[in-house]
């Protein structure tokens, strides 16, 4: 396990079950990473509650390091696992008194010039990313222009 109190955390799938206490919300999204299924799964928006947890099956075309814009979320925690391929992901603690844009509707702002550090995820790994407090530039590897499948799940606060 990797974490960063407040910011971040990634894990292994097989301990997944571990981070239900962190709120109601996250029973869902983690009976959703459990389901034996996931691969198979097609790409597309799945409700596990309504607003208040979903996940997303998408492809996405990886940026090269250090090329992609830190985003921060206010409403929802993010986990994210990658299905086929690695990724990198940005990942470092945000003071909310930086400049940028925020869209309240869609619950994202991006931000140049937030120090972000590279965290890995392989298949079979996640990361939870906390509102408020994390900023994070996925979809990244080395050089760019591989296509990975992810999960994205969003969990209200």
């Amino acid at each position: 396990m990797k974490k960063l109190e407040g910011v971040y955390v990634a894990d292994s799938l097989e301990n997944v079950g571990e981070y239900a206490k962190l709120g109601p919300g996250f029973g869902k999204a983690i009976a959703f990473l459990q389901r034996k299924d996931l691969k198979s799964l097609p790409n597309g928006r799945y409700s596990l509650d309504g607003e208040n947890v979903y996940a997303m099956i998408q492809e996405a075309t990886l940026k090269e390091w250090g090329t992609g814009r830190p985003e921060v979320h206010h409403e929802y925690f993010d986990i994210q696992l990658p299905l086929s391929g690695s990724e990198i992901i940005g990942v470092g603690r945000f003071d909310p008194k930086t400049p940028g844009d925020f869209d309240e509707e869609k619950d994202i702002g991006f931000y140049d010039g937030v120090a972000v550090e590279p965290l890995t995820l392989h298949p079979g790994e996640f990361a939870i990313l906390w509102p408020e407090t994390c900023a994070h530039a996925p979809c990244c590897d080395e050089v760019g222009g591989d296509v990975i499948r992810k999960i994205v799940i969003k969990v209200h606060k």
